[in-house]
């Protein structure tokens, strides 16, 4: 019997709403009070609220079509490895709306309880966004 209410919609939607505040109020609906992100990005809180500011930013910087490749359930955890096509399309570390595109992949974890999201694990290729924004070189370059 599944544990994911949601299908792969539980990781994609989060990032493929294209809308900040979108991303915000399902993080708000689908994350617990006691919600711990043990990945938080881009100076993000380790909490609910942490993470709500993270989604709704990544999709104010970011325009990404998102793909969940498989998912993996454990217990209380589903696991998804996937992939990302992303455009930049608002501020992000200083740099002003580039129109560049990059393909990126990643995996993340999360904890369920009764539906919701108790906690947040999460690995994916930075330095792939940072090079096609030219915030880093490209490598061998």
């Amino acid at each position: 019997m599944s544990i994911n209410p949601y299908g792969d919609r539980l990781f994609a939607e989060f990032y493929t709403c294209n809308d900040p505040d979108v991303a915000a109020r399902l993080a708000q609906e689908r994350l617990a009070d006691d919600f711990v992100d043990h990945s938080p990005v881009f100076g993000a809180t380790p909490d609910k609220a942490g993470f709500t500011r993270s989604v709704s930013f990544i999709n104010s910087a970011f325009r990404q079509d998102y793909h969940v490749e498989r998912t993996i359930e454990q217990g209380d955890t589903v696991v998804a490895i996937w992939s990302a096509n992303g455009e930049h399309v608002g501020q992000f570390m200083h740099v002003a709306p580039t129109g560049a595109r990059f393909r990126l992949k990643g995996i993340t974890a999360y904890a369920l309880r009764d539906g919701r999201i108790t906690a947040h694990w999460e690995q994916f290729d930075v330095l792939a966004i940072l090079m096609a924004l030219g915030i880093v070189p490209p490598l061998g370059g």
